[in-house]
C-alpha cells in the first residue's frame, strides 16, 4: 500500500505542476509560440511522432481499444476486491483506485507536455499579422460567401462525378492522406510546417467516428491524425488537411479550418482545392444565415447544381447519425474539453474561421 501512495503521490504532484505550467503558459503566449510550439512541440513530432508514423496502422484506434478493455477489467477487478475477507476489502479497493487515479494523472501529463500547451500559443492571426478584432459587416460577409461561391462553382466544372452525379476524389483516398504532408511542404509557411513529416491514419472500425459525428480525430498521445474512411469524399481532403494542422501544433479548431483551407485552396488539384473551398463555404453561408440576412436565399441560389448536389448527398450521409444518445453525449464531452482548453465558445469556435477570411481578404484586397 506505501507504495501505491508513493507513486500516486508522485503522479499527483507530476500533475499539479503540468496544470500550473497549463495555467502559466496562457498568461505568456509568446514564450509558447517560439520556445514550445516552434521548438520543443516539433522535438517531440520527430521523435516520439515518428514511432507512431512507421506503424501501418493508427496505434491511437489501438490503443483506444486497449483503454476500454482495461476499463472493463478496472471494474472487475474491483468487484474483485469485494471477494476478500471482511477487513481487507477497503485496502484492495483503496489499492485499486489509487491505481487508476495514478493513470489518469500521468495521462493528464502526457497530454499538456506532449501537445495540450499549443492551446497556449499566440493566435495564428498573430503570427499572420492579421487583424481580426474590428469585426465585419454584413457586407463583407456576404462578398466572401459569393467570392466563394465562384470559386466552387468554377471548381465544380474540374471535379470527378460518381454515378449519381456527386463530387468524387480523383485519386484514392490513401493517395490523399500520403500526399498532404507535400501539400503542406509546398503551400505552407514555415511556421505553419514546423512539425515532422507525418502521414495522416485511417481509422479502421467502420463508422467508429461517424457514429459520434466526426470526421476526423487527432491523437495528442500517439501525435496521429486520423480520419474517417466511411464519410463521403467531399469533405476528405480538407479534414485530412485540418488534422494535419493538428499535428502542427495549431490546436484550436477554427485556426486548424483555416488552415486546411489555406493550404489546400492553392493546390493546383481542382479536387482538392475544391473540397477545401467547399468546405469553407459551409462555414461562410451558416454565418450569414445567422446575421438574418433577408437575401440569404438569394446568395444560396448563386450555387451551381453541382455544389448543390454535393452538399445534399453530404447531409444524407448524417442524418442517421444525428441527434442519437451517443452523438449528444459525445457533442457534450468535446463540448467540454474545448471549455478546459481556454476555448470558452466550445464547438462553436470551429465557425471562427470566418473571422480569420475575412481579416486575410481585407489585407489582400486592395
Amino acid at each position: 500500500m506505501i507504495g501505491k501512495i508513493f507513486k500516486m503521490g508522485f503522479a499527483l504532484i507530476g500533475a499539479a505542476l503540468m496544470f500550473a505550467l497549463y495555467q502559466i503558459a496562457h498568461k505568456v503566449p509568446a514564450l509558447v509560440e517560439y520556445v514550445y510550439s516552434r521548438g520543443i512541440y516539433p522535438f517531440f513530432t520527430k521523435t516520439i511522432g515518428r514511432v507512431s508514423a512507421a506503424l501501418p496502422f493508427s496505434l491511437a484506434e489501438l490503443l483506444l481499444y486497449l483503454l476500454i478493455a482495461g476499463i472493463v477489467f478496472f471494474i472487475g477487478y474491483i468487484i474483485a476486491a469485494l471477494c476478500k475477507p471482511r477487513g481487507e476489502k477497503l485496502l484492495h479497493i483503496g489499492k485499486r483506485l489509487l491505481s487508476f487515479a495514478s493513470l489518469l494523472c500521468t495521462l493528464y501529463s502526457i497530454f499538456v507536455l506532449f501537445w495540450g500547451l499549443n492551446y497556449a500559443r499566440l493566435p495564428l492571426a498573430d503570427s499572420m499579422g492579421l487583424d481580426t478584432s474590428s469585426g465585419y459587416t454584413t457586407a463583407q460577409l456576404r462578398e466572401l460567401c459569393t467570392d466563394l461561391i465562384d470559386t466552387c462553382n468554377t471548381l465544380r466544372t474540374q471535379v470527378d462525378e460518381d454515378e449519381n452525379g456527386v463530387y468524387r476524389l480523383s485519386c484514392t483516398r490513401e493517395s490523399v492522406m500520403e500526399q498532404i504532408g507535400d501539400i503542406y511542404d509546398a503551400y505552407a509557411p514555415d511556421y505553419m510546417n514546423k512539425a515532422a513529416h507525418c502521414a495522416v491514419k485511417p481509422v479502421k472500425t467502420p463508422n467508429a467516428l461517424s457514429r459520434i459525428e466526426t470526421s476526423g480525430i487527432f491523437s495528442p498521445f500517439t501525435l496521429e491524425p486520423n480520419l474517417n474512411m466511411q464519410m463521403p469524399d467531399l469533405y476528405f481532403a480538407s479534414t485530412a488537411a485540418h488534422e494535419y494542422a493538428h499535428l502542427q501544433g495549431f490546436a484550436r479548431e477554427d485556426e486548424a479550418n483555416f488552415i486546411a483551407w489555406y493550404v489546400l485552396s492553392q493546390s493546383d488539384r481542382p479536387d482538392l482545392a475544391y473540397s477545401a473551398n467547399v468546405d469553407a463555404l459551409r462555414s461562410a453561408l451558416n454565418a450569414y444565415y445567422r446575421t438574418g440576412a433577408e437575401d440569404y436565399a438569394e446568395v444560396y441560389g448563386l450555387l451551381c447544381e453541382g455544389v448543390r448536389r454535393d452538399y445534399s448527398a453530404q447531409s444524407a450521409y448524417w442524418k442517421p447519425f444525428r441527434d442519437t444518445k451517443i452523438a449528444e453525449v459525445s457533442d457534450k464531452v468535446y463540448n467540454s474539453y474545448l471549455n478546459s482548453n481556454g476555448v470558452a465558445d466550445g464547438t462553436r469556435s470551429y465557425g471562427r474561421m470566418v473571422d480569420l477570411m475575412l481579416a486575410l481578404r481585407a489585407e489582400t484586397t486592395p
